[in-house]
């Protein structure tokens, strides 16, 4: 083999691979950045420029999160089959393309078309990325996977108060359009550096639907995802769709100002996933406790918002540290993979993440749909030609959540301890 190529292998990763894996992380910080930036950070500016519906901009979010979700399923079996690096350099391909048109057009309904593009696109790059990781780090997988993780994860800190404040300066079309642009130039030097490594021989792995089964063959996997999706959809819809609106609407919050506390609230997101599973292992890799904890902080930060609704309470130093709460306790993505890990046959594993994070992004779609929906049925008030949703149509919104949170609660109460050893459920 040429010199020019280049092989991963333990303990010695080339410059190329490297550099592929670098842009790699690149491209998962802009997915984290399109899955909140739309229509989470722009909500008001976005509906203001082409007047449509509550519900019409939650679904620009979920045409997103739909397409994302339902893409799990296949992206993991075709990173098995083809590679990562080529699963990426197609997907990588379409997520750039539906971000360029999207700041380009007027008309909704290719606005969803286009979301839909940019989440085929993203789908491509999380599971990939954890099979390249890997493959070039199998003795260091965990650290190397958080310090990828926790670049992918700024993405999110990026779409709130840094991307609103430069909106502020060039609008939301042209900021949009940069980063497509700076997408592409990411796409089109992973796509030259690709040729210098050696890409693996397609496998014989086929898709079907069938190998899904055993994720949910047993009743503690089911409480499990349960506890693990609803936890996670609710804080997402708060970081993507809607935390940034209702502190506007009902707080009165500067935009500025409440692209700061969601971009506060993704940090505090990323911190958990470095710091909790420490704080597992010096409890002796206790796992039920922590998902216990998911449990109630979403249904503490939910239940505190609609009390407070009830009561007309208005402050945001009140909500923003609910939603500090539900941030930290939502995301303990380390610590449900192990206890995944040590209640399933290692065989399972990938079909068991896979669907997870199939369920986990389809809810969030389909809360932020629903949410847009229960928004429309109470008449907004127009302030300089922005749409003011009232107390109602947020008690709607947040009684649905706190419902969910309740079943989440009591799921988590059904989890077992394994102590980090394999443990036998049911």
């Amino acid at each position: 083999m040429s010199t020019s190529k280049s092989e991963i292998s333990e303990g010695s990763v080339s410059i190329q691979v490297f550099s592929l894996l670098f842009l790699t992380v690149l491209f998962y910080f802009f997915a984290n950045f399109q899955r909140s930036v739309i229509p989470g950070a722009i909500f008001t500016d976005l509906q203001t420029d082409i007047g449509v519906s509550a519900a019409k901009i939650t679904a620009l979010g979920s045409s997103f999160m739909y397409i994302y979700g339902v893409s799990q399923l296949f992206a993991g079996m075709l990173a098995d089959k083809y590679g990562g690096y080529r699963t990426i350099g197609v997907g990588g391909l379409l997520f750039c393309i539906g971000a360029l048109v999207f700041p380009f057009t007027h008309n909704i309904y290719i606005m969803y078309a286009c979301r839909a593009i940019v989440g085929i696109g993203a789908s491509s790059i999380y599971l990939s990325l954890i099979k390249e990781v890997h493959n070039a780090f199998p003795s260091n997988f965990a650290p190397y996977l958080g310090i990828a993780m926790f670049v992918g994860y700024s993405g999110s800190m990026f779409a709130n108060a840094p991307f609103v404040a430069l909106v502020h300066h060039i609008g939301w079309r042209s900021g949009l359009s940069y980063t497509a642009y700076a997408m592409l130039a990411i796409w089109l030097l992973f796509f030259v550096l690709h040729f210098t490594v050696r890409m693996p021989q397609p496998t014989d792995a086929k898709f079907s639907l069938k190998a899904f089964a055993p994720a949910i063959s047993t009743r503690h996997n089911i409480m499990l995802f349960f506890v693990a999706d609803v936890s996670f959809a609710i804080f997402y819809v708060f970081q993507t769709v809607l935390g940034k609106k209702f502190l506007e609407d009902f707080c009165n919050m500067p935009q500025l100002t409440a692209g700061w506390v969601l971009t506060i609230t993704g940090a505090l997101s990323a911190l958990s996933t470095f710091v909790l599973p420490f704080v597992s292992r010096i409890c002796g890799n206790k796992r039920r406790p922590f998902i216990r904890i998911m449990g109630t902080g979403g249904l503490v930060a939910t239940a505190g918002v609609l009390i407070a609704l009830a009561l007309d309470f208005h402050q945001g130093w009140y909500f923003a540290a609910l939603f500090f709460l539900v941030s930290i306790t939502s995301n303990m993505t380390a610590i449900y993979l192990a206890l995944l890990t040590e209640t399933n046959p290692p065989e399972i594993l990938g079909v068991c993440a896979s669907f997870q994070n199939f369920a986990a992004y389809f809810l969030v779609a389909v809360l932020g749909n629903v949410s847009g929906l229960l928004m429309d049925m109470f008449k907004p008030e127009i302030i300089n030609g922005a749409k003011i949703y009232g107390r109602d149509a947020y008690i709607a919104v947040f009684g649905l959540f706190t419902a969910m949170a309740i079943v989440c609660f009591f799921a988590s109460l059904k989890i077992v301890e394994t102590n980090g050893r394999r443990t036998e459920v049911k």
